[in-house]
């Protein structure tokens, strides 16, 4: 029994060692992979809001309703809009604001030409 010189202390230690890494590496990639899905989703929720906004604010101009903002909730955020004139008389200019339910904001500047019915630009 003499004969072992301390084996089994080093060998318990380098084990342990190995399974903390193994551990620490698969948390870390968990945790990495609930980030993204996270923020993937917030991603197309804004992108979403902002796309209803957009169609929103269109019909708006085309209805030629008064007022030049509005504002719409949905289940998954709120969607609100400005609408300016432009020195082009037929295009006018369109501010978006995309808020979801979990605080992430996004928003969007579109142009649109009433005369083609045609969206000019899109800038986020």
């Amino acid at each position: 029994m003499d004969s072992t010189k301390g084996f089994i202390y080093p060998a318990v230690l380098f084990v342990s060692a190995l399974v903390l890494l193994i551990v620490n590496f698969t948390a870390a990639q968990y945790i990495s992979r609930c980030m993204f899905e996270k923020e993937t989703k917030e991603f197309y929720t804004g992108e979403n809001l902002l796309q209803n906004g957009a169609l929103l604010s269109i019909r708006h101009v085309l209805e030629q309703r008064k007022g030049q903002k509005d504002s719409q909730q949905f289940p998954y955020g709120q969607v609100s809009y400005y609408i300016h004139d432009t020195s082009i008389k037929e295009k006018k200019e369109i501010n978006l604001k995309a808020l979801t339910e979990s605080g992430t904001e996004r928003t969007a500047q579109i142009v649109f030409d009433q005369k083609q019915k045609k969206l000019l630009s899109w800038t986020e």
